[in-house]
């Protein structure tokens, strides 16, 4: 739905926190209270500012082939062309007249702990009054992205129309458009448009520990900043610390690099910091340490001794040599974030065995950056374990290292990425839905099975029993003549020849659905096979627990709802594409510009509107 921005705009709002309450950390809160004698931060707080930042503004794509046109004479028009005028560019009227240009809406969500120079998603569309006709092949100009509130919500006493008011400069966006995702018929699908990592956080966006009503005040503000500043030093003099005291009520919290890809367990532990001074603390420790080697208590007691600091490693690391696998695994994660690779054996071990830890323990290792986690997560790239695991490894090796040999890459066509990873493993196509424009083929090449002829949008491919080349051919819109390329029936190299002949993501992805319903690939096709946190119940639909026994200890099985909620390296998709070619993919019953490029694609000029 298109928002509109009223022509009196304010430059003075501000980001207001939203107060959430996290989950209960156990069962038995208050036991553990009386249990420890500790008070902690998450006695005193709660977490604000925890839900994601919308924000929008009026954009211009250009580079369209005939397909843009004339804005309708609104205020989204009037706040463009006002830009416009900032940057000195003249001729308004023939540009924003041209085909080759359309004026569009762009919106995308801050997600809570964003540092400045972190990269989002943002969705692009035409207004619904434009003359444009479709988005495909454009590239959206640089743009400022606002945050907004509607009028009446800042001013009780406005009358007016229902708009909404901009606000402050939170990001910015630009880069080449994936069109054809979004939901609706293909003339809505083809005015609307997304750039996975095409837009850029321009300031830091803290979470909020609110304090407590009874507990407000300067002193306690102070004091917990304090304690938080103690375990997570800023590591530089004269630099400010991660929690900052912002008034009696507030205490602004950014996230350690450690805990980027884990926010959620980061949340955990600031509530865990105790308020004592650390000389009160022995008996505190004493008992949490053997809290620690008891598999019905150990989840919690780690995570208090992360709470702790440096000084827990001697206990965690003791705690490695424990037999049950649950209590390994806590101390080797809470020795990851503490900085320290003793645990990574570990966890590696547990993202291998025991499907339930396998989203934490991967996350962990990516948050390490030491030779040996890299080591650990190629291994695991390698195996021939389930998808979830080898697709996770992935990720996580590519976000530690996006150099390293064994997940390395192609940008085709500025559109989409493609590995071709673990070339003596299993066969699998692994394509992405959301946050990256990319396809993963797993195996030894993927060679297509003959004979096939598929129609696939502007793309025909067609190849007779026993050949060794297809061909393909594009059959352009507007008049365009056909074009025709041969190519190997490696998948791989057909996906380079498509991309050669002007193909997008959406195409490519086209491709292969159709690709695998005609039986022509021969490897499964998955998308967003992530590790997540699941259910036991999950588990044993998927076939990997037999009656919640089976591949997975019981310690760990028991402890399901302690464990916490999934680390945002694999967050998956956040609703459903709408894409006819996805939502074939994601229905199917087979087990199945980014980012780097698009966050930083160069804007094209507009002084000459062709």
């Amino acid at each position: 739905m298109a928002w509109l921005f009223p022509v009196i705009l304010s430059s003075a709002l501000v980001l207001t926190g939203c107060q959430t309450a996290l989950p209960r950390l156990q069962k038995e809160e208050e036991t553990e209270k009386d249990r420890y004698g500790v008070k902690t931060v998450g006695d005193y707080t709660s977490v604000g500012n925890a839900q994601p930042v919308p924000v929008g503004g009026i954009g211009l794509v250009v580079g369209l082939e005939g397909t843009g046109g004339e804005p309708a004479n609104d205020a989204n028009r009037s706040i463009l062309e006002d830009d416009l005028r900032k940057e000195g560019v003249k001729n308004l009227k023939e540009i924003l007249a041209s085909p080759n240009i359309a004026m569009v809406l762009v919106s995308a969500q801050i997600p809570p702990g964003a540092r400045r120079g972190d990269t989002i998603d943002i969705e692009v569309q035409m207004p619904p009054r434009s003359k444009g006709t479709s988005l495909k092949g454009g590239v959206l100009r640089f743009c400022k992205l606002f945050n907004y509130d509607f009028a009446k919500n800042l001013l009780p006493d406005y009358n007016g129309q229902k708009s909404m008011l901009r606000g402050h400069d939170f990001a910015r966006g630009e880069g080449p458009l994936l069109v054809g995702f979004n939901s609706g018929d293909d003339d809505i699908k083809q005015r609307s448009g997304r750039i996975w990592s095409g837009g850029k956080v321009m300031t830091d966006l803290p979470f909020t520990l609110m304090l407590n009503p009874d507990q407000q005040s300067a002193r306690i503000a102070s004091q917990v900043a304090d304690r938080i500043n103690e375990l997570f030093p800023s590591g530089a003099p004269g630099m400010p610390g991660l929690a900052k005291a912002q008034n009696t009520q507030a205490v602004l919290l950014q996230v350690p690099p450690q805990y980027k890809l884990n926010m959620p367990r980061y949340l955990r532990v600031v509530r865990l910091v105790p308020m004592g001074e650390s000389g009160d603390r022995s008996r505190y420790s004493k008992k949490l340490a053997d809290d620690l080697v008891n598999p019905s208590r150990t989840v919690i007691a780690a995570l208090r001794l992360e709470a702790l600091g440096q000084e827990s490693s001697a206990v965690l690391k003791r705690a490695l040599k424990h037999e049950n696998p649950l209590v390994r695994f806590c101390a080797a994660e809470s020795l990851c974030y503490l900085g320290s690779p003793s645990g990574v054996e570990e966890l590696a071990k547990a993202a291998l065995d025991q499907p339930m830890l396998r989203s934490y323990a991967l996350a962990g290792l990516a948050s390490m950056d030491e030779g040996i986690s890299q080591i650990k997560l190629r291994e695991l790239l390698f195996s021939n374990k389930d998808d979830e695991l080898r697709y996770g490894a992935f990720r996580a090796l590519r976000t530690l290292d996006a150099t390293n040999e064994a997940v390395s890459g192609e940008l085709l066509n500025d559109s989409f990425w493609l590995h071709e990873v673990a070339p003596e493993g299993r066969g699998l196509v692994h394509i992405c839905t959301a946050k990256r424009a990319e396809i993963v083929l797993f195996g030894p090449k993927a060679k297509l099975q003959t004979p096939f002829t598929v129609l696939s949008g502007e793309f025909t491919i067609t190849c007779a029993e026993n050949d060794d080349q297809c061909t393909i051919s594009r059959i352009a819109s507007r008049g365009a003549e056909t074009t025709r390329k041969s190519s190997g029936l490696a998948l791989a190299e057909v996906l380079h020849t498509i991309a050669s002949m002007g193909g997008f993501y959406p195409d490519a992805l086209e491709v292969i659905e159709q690709l695998d319903r005609c039986k022509a690939i021969p490897y499964p096709v998955r998308h967003d096979a992530l590790p997540r946190a699941v259910s036991v119940q999950e588990l044993v639909r998927a076939g990997k627990v037999e009656a919640g026994r089976e591949n997975q200890d019981e310690s760990v099985i028991l402890a399901a709802d302690e464990l916490g909620a999934t680390p945002n390296l694999y967050a998956g998709p956040s609703k459903k594409s709408g894409s006819a070619t996805l939502d074939r993919l994601l229905k199917s019953s087979k087990p199945v510009k980014d980012t780097e490029a698009t966050a930083n694609a160069p804007s094209k000029r507009i002084s000459n509107p062709d």
